[in-house]
């Protein structure tokens, strides 16, 4: 027999919700605004997502992170989880600049993981001597700008 229905709604049980399937994402394509970070957050949880600096709804600076994964290590290596999951539905939220520690740039294997788990074209890692040539623009760059 089913649930009472409210508001056009039914209710169901909680094994059949979790059995849903996730809904289907559009792929995030490389140049869409924001980068993917490493984000260890205050409370000690390590997410690695897309990240869009906004504010939240007081004007406050603000962090939005894209599709974020907790990084856990497993045996000798790294599982990706989606955040928040079973608890809800969405797959981005805005997090105020004071919850997040730190943002750090995470490994090329890393970063490739999680490119394919959460659908979003990532960069190619950069050579020893791309990053050089990137660091030295940035330092031209530093004296251009003052």
């Amino acid at each position: 027999m089913p649930g009472p229905v409210v508001q056009g709604v039914q209710s169901t049980p909680a094994r059949a919700a979790a059995q849903a399937p996730a809904p289907l994402q559009a792929p995030i394509p490389l140049l869409a605004e924001g980068t993917i970070k490493l984000v260890l957050m205050s409370s000690g949880t390590v997410l690695i997502a897309r990240l869009r600096h906004t504010s939240d709804r007081d004007g406050q600076p603000a962090f939005q992170l894209l599709r974020p994964r907790v990084v856990q290590e497993h045996e000798g290596g790294w599982t990706l989880q989606p955040f928040l999951d079973q608890l809800t539905p969405q797959q981005d939220l805005v997090v105020f600049k004071s919850a997040v520690a730190s943002l750090l740039e995470p490994a090329a294997a890393l970063l490739s993981q999680y490119g394919e788990e959460s659908k979003q074209e990532v960069p190619q890692a950069a050579s020893p001597l791309e990053r050089l040539k990137q660091a030295f623009q940035d330092f031209t760059d530093s004296f251009e700008g003052g």
